[in-house]
């Protein structure tokens, strides 16, 4: 394990690292586990305060290939700018990034091959939203690109999933980002939690109506069938 240049803890690292992590859609456990290295080497690499080795970056970039976590096309640039940020001693053997990517290209092409075959038309849904929280981002701002932020984007990420507060209040004068700030952080962290409602208090909303709305995402309401078979068993008895 290789420490940040100068002692000081390398922020847009660490933040690659866990957009890396959260965009294969693994803990620090399951990834830690996967490496064979300890879960403590994961939180260190995601706080900027320590670069993996070689090896465990080359097994990381495998692993990225193999969960499509680097862009269709741009895979390769994308690997080289990893090692390049991750400092270190030996260059990127560019023979077995070819090797690796050329692997992985012909399985990809397999499936495009295999799903001819109609399909009832159903709306497209990201794998991940599926097997993920459920999501309610209400007037959240759209946040298309984000930067600049790396060091504060760390910070709530280490406030909020490794030392689990319950309440983290950004605050600042109007107009500087605080929304987009938090608005991107829980779109990289939303999978550490189970429900992500976002609401406004813009507006300043009655107490009962915003308890209201989050409920309804909370507790969700059956379909009518089910409404419906629920009043019948409940009149039955």
């Amino acid at each position: 394990m290789k420490r940040s240049r100068y002692g000081e803890p390398d922020y847009a690292f660490g933040q690659l690292m866990l957009t890396l992590r959260t965009t294969m859609g693994l803990t620090q456990a399951s990834l830690a586990e996967r490496l064979g290295i300890s879960r403590r080497a994961v939180t260190t690499w995601e706080l900027g305060s320590n670069y993996p080795k070689a090896e465990h970056l080359q097994q990381l970039i495998v692993l990225g290939v193999e969960l499509g976590a680097f862009a269709d096309g741009h895979e390769a640039e994308e690997i080289r700018a990893l090692w390049k940020a991750a400092h270190q001693k030996v260059l990127l053997d560019e023979q077995w990034l070819s090797t690796l990517l050329g692997r992985s290209l012909p399985s990809r092409s397999l499936v495009a091959r295999l799903s001819v075959a109609p399909v009832p038309a159903r709306p497209s849904v990201p794998v991940r939203e599926a097997l993920g929280p459920r999501v309610e981002w209400g007037e959240a701002l759209d946040v298309p690109s984000f930067y600049g932020r790396e060091q504060e984007l760390a910070t709530l990420s280490r406030w909020m999933v490794q030392e689990r507060c319950r309440v983290v209040s950004v605050v600042g004068l109007g107009g500087i980002g605080k929304s987009a700030l938090v608005t991107s952080a829980m779109h990289q962290l939303a999978d550490h939690f189970q429900v992500v409602i976002f609401r406004s208090l813009r507006d300043a909303p009655e107490c009962s109506a915003l308890l209201e709305g989050c409920l309804q995402v909370l507790v969700p309401e059956p379909p009518a069938g089910a409404a419906a078979q629920q009043a019948r068993a409940a009149g039955a008895r």
